[in-house]
């Protein structure tokens, strides 16, 4: 029986001042009238109805999930009460699905993607939940490039092992890091590189068996979580051990070893909109360039990132600027550099200004 699973907990620190702790990225109404996390979730309702759609969370954000998903039964928001990255946040979610549902078979995702193709997608994703039915193994969904783009990793296609609905299915050879400029071109001109999307499909008891295998620690410690699911027990256990899981992502920690793996390559209009520049590919912009949310007043200026939660933004003869106001913070960074603004909330922890975090 099919579950989603989406992942939300990240911190989204490259969209501050906009994202903050109580209010992540995910939470943003950065591509529509409605939060990334909606638009996700909206997206898989033809799928598989609210009963089977899990969210995982910061415990912050619990009650915020579950006032964004109404319709979803509130024991579905998963609060985990520390981030200790994405391997920890599959595991517990196989955990809790496993005690309700020992066949689970789970589709991963992230609750901050774009996608325009949405038939498509479903698609897509249906044919990968196929594969891992029928033979097991942990699935990654590869997008096709369209670029030597160095912000993603890559993963490097193998032998198609079937077809499934016109999307084949390949074995997977390896996971690559984020290369430069030249070696993602060499990518490119090989053929056989997929961007790594970050969706994912396996049953729970496959992700379960690979991280007892390859990470016994973290599997001693969802164990311990799992058994105190519906004992009442499970929110002290929770606390107690979550902390203390190690700290790996399910790329490296579990889908770079794991036994049998696969990947389906996807062409489905997607943006992870990593940063504020990257709006540029989910909103219109104007004649000139400029993508705009909010009141602005935009005056012989071009190519520009513009984005208001309150007060009148006005630029005027500037070019390739991201401008973001909230009512209590102002940010103003060349779109070139945006990547830096991680470093301004570094900053304004170590100054203890936690009122704008």
């Amino acid at each position: 029986m099919l579950h989603v699973v989406i992942m939300a907990g990240g911190s989204g620190t490259r969209f501050w001042p906009a994202s903050r702790k109580k209010r992540p990225k995910q939470f943003l109404q950065l591509a529509s009238d409605r939060p990334l996390l909606r638009l996700t979730y909206e997206r898989l309702t033809p799928m598989v109805p609210p009963e089977r759609i899990w969210v995982v969370t910061a415990s912050s954000t619990v009650e915020l999930t579950r006032e964004i998903l109404p319709e979803m039964p509130a024991e579905n928001v998963l609060g985990e009460p520390v981030g200790r990255d994405t391997a920890a946040c599959v595991g517990f979610a196989a955990e809790v699905l496993r005690s309700c549902d020992p066949d689970a078979v789970c589709l991963v995702l992230p609750a901050d993607h774009v996608i325009k193709d949405e038939d498509e997608f479903r698609r897509a994703m249906s044919a990968g939940v196929r594969q891992v039915e029928e033979r097991g193994g942990l699935l990654t969904f590869g997008l096709k490039p369209t670029g030597p783009e160095t912000g993603f990793g890559y993963l490097q296609v193998g032998d198609v092992n079937r077809t499934i609905d016109d999307y084949h299915i390949h074995s997977l050879s390896r996971f690559v890091e984020k290369p430069d400029v030249a070696t993602a071109q060499d990518y490119l001109d090989q053929g056989d590189f997929l961007w790594n999307s970050g969706m994912f499909a396996w049953k729970a008891e496959d992700l379960l068996a690979e991280i007892d295998r390859q990470l016994p620690l973290l599997a001693q410690g969802l164990r311990r979580i799992g058994n105190a699911q519906g004992t009442g027990d499970q929110a002290k256990v929770l606390a107690e051990v979550y902390p203390h899981l190690p700290r790996i992502s399910v790329d490296f920690g579990i889908m770079e070893g794991a036994a049998l793996r696969w990947t389906v390559p996807v062409s489905f209009r997607w943006s992870d909109v990593g940063s504020w520049p990257a709006l540029r590919e989910v909103l219109p912009s104007d004649n000139a360039g400029n993508i705009s949310r909010g009141r602005t007043v935009i005056l012989d200026a071009n190519r520009n990132v513009i984005v208001s939660e309150g007060p009148v933004i006005s630029l005027i003869g500037v070019e390739d600027l991201v401008v973001v106001a909230t009512p209590d913070a102002v940010m103003v960074v060349p779109v070139d550099q945006a990547q830096k603004v991680k470093a301004v909330v570094e900053e304004l922890e170590n100054r203890g200004w936690d009122d704008v975090l």
